[in-house]
C-alpha cells in the first residue's frame, strides 16, 4: 500500500493579520485540523499575551502545536516539527498550517535534513576577491544586509553574507507557494494596538505574575508582552509604558515577520483591505487554496 505523502495548506502573516480567525472559520467549515506555527503558542500557562485560540475554539477545530512545552524548558524547531507530525498522520484532509513563525514554516515544507550545503563554487571564486570587489558584490547583491554589517572590513563576513544570499534564493527557488495576508500598515498597528489593549483587559497582569516565580527560558522571559508585564509587577513601569512598549515590539516584529517572508518564502498575497470581514476573507483564501490545492511538506 503508498502511504500519501504528507502535505497542507498553509497560511501566514503577520502578528494580528487575522490568519488565526481565517484558518479557525476554514477548519470548522471543512473540519480538518489546525496546526499553529507560532514559536509563542508552544508555551503552557501563557494564554493571553500570546493570543491563543479560546478554549471553546479548540473545542470545535482539533489543534495541533499548541501547550507544547512549560516555559522552563527551551523548545527548538525539531520539537515542533516532532510534536506536530500527528496532524499529517491522522486524518486524509490536510490540516490548516497557520502562523507567524516563518522558520516553523521553512522547516515544515522544507525540512531539517534538507538544508542547502556551501557552494563550493561561490567559495572559490570569493577567497580569490579583494576586499573592495567582495564590499561591491555584497552591496549589489544584498544591500540591506550590507548595511546591516557593523564590519564591512571583514572579509569573512562579507563572504559569509554573499554565501547566505546564495543559499536562501537556492532554498527559496525549491519552496512550494504558501498564501500570505497582507495588511496595510495603519490597519495593522490599530489591530496591534487593538489586540494588546485586550490582553491587558483579560488579565495580562494576572496570567503574569503566575509566571514570576518561575525559572523562565530565555525566550519565555524576554517575549513581547510578558517581559513589559513583568516590569510592571516589579514596579520598574507603569501600566500605560507598557502597553505602549509592548503595541512598538509588536509592530517591530511584524515587520521583521513580512520582511522574512517576502526574502525565505514564496508567497501568494491576499489584501485584506480587499474584503469587508473575516468570512469574505476566508472565502477568498478557501478560492486560492481550492484551485492550487495544499503544498507537499517534507519536515515530518
Amino acid at each position: 500500500m503508498t502511504l500519501n505523502k504528507p502535505s497542507a495548506f498553509v497560511l501566514v502573516g503577520p502578528t494580528a493579520s487575522g490568519k488565526s480567525a481565517v484558518a479557525q472559520i476554514l477548519a470548522e467549515r471543512t473540519g480538518t485540523a489546525i496546526v499553529s506555527a507560532d514559536s509563542m503558542n508552544i508555551y503552557c500557562g501563557m494564554d493571553i499575551g500570546t493570543a491563543k485560540p479560546s478554549p471553546e475554539e479548540r473545542a470545535r477545530v482539533k489543534t495541533f502545536g499548541i501547550d507544547l512545552a512549560d516555559p522552563t524548558e527551551p523548545f527548538s524547531v525539531g520539537d515542533w516539527l516532532n510534536a506536530v507530525r500527528p496532524a499529517f498522520q491522522s486524518s486524509e484532509t490536510p490540516p490548516i498550517v497557520a502562523g507567524g513563525t516563518g522558520l516553523y514554516v521553512k522547516c515544515l515544507l522544507q525540512g531539517l535534513d534538507d538544508l542547502p550545503t556551501a557552494d563550493v563554487a561561490l567559495r572559490e571564486r570569493t577567497e580569490k576577491m579583494t576586499l573592495a570587489e567582495l564590499q561591491a558584490e555584497a552591496r549589489t547583491a544584498a544591500p540591506e544586509a550590507y548595511e546591516a554589517l557593523a564590519d564591512k572590513e571583514n572579509p569573512r563576513r562579507l563572504i559569509r553574507l554573499l554565501e547566505g544570499k546564495k543559499t536562501s534564493e537556492s532554498w527559496k527557488s525549491e519552496m512550494p507557494t504558501v498564501i500570505g495576508l497582507h495588511v496595510e500598515r495603519d490597519d495593522l498597528h490599530r489591530r496591534i494596538a487593538e489586540r494588546v489593549g485586550k490582553m491587558y483587559a483579560g488579565g495580562l497582569l494576572e496570567e503574569a505574575r503566575g509566571l514570576m516565580e518561575l525559572k523562565l527560558s530565555s525566550t519565555a522571559q524576554h517575549a513581547i508582552g510578558y517581559a513589559e508585564a513583568f516590569a510592571v509587577l516589579r514596579g520598574e513601569m507603569a501600566v500605560a509604558e507598557a502597553k505602549e512598549k509592548t503595541v512598538i515590539r509588536t509592530r517591530q516584529l511584524s515587520k521583521r515577520q513580512m520582511t522574512w517572508f517576502r526574502h525565505q518564502l514564496n508567497v501568494e498575497w491576499v489584501k485584506t483591505a480587499d474584503y469587508p470581514d473575516e468570512k469574505s476573507l476566508a472565502d477568498k483564501v478557501a478560492g486560492v487554496w481550492e484551485k492550487g490545492g495544499a503544498v507537499p511538506v517534507k519536515g515530518v
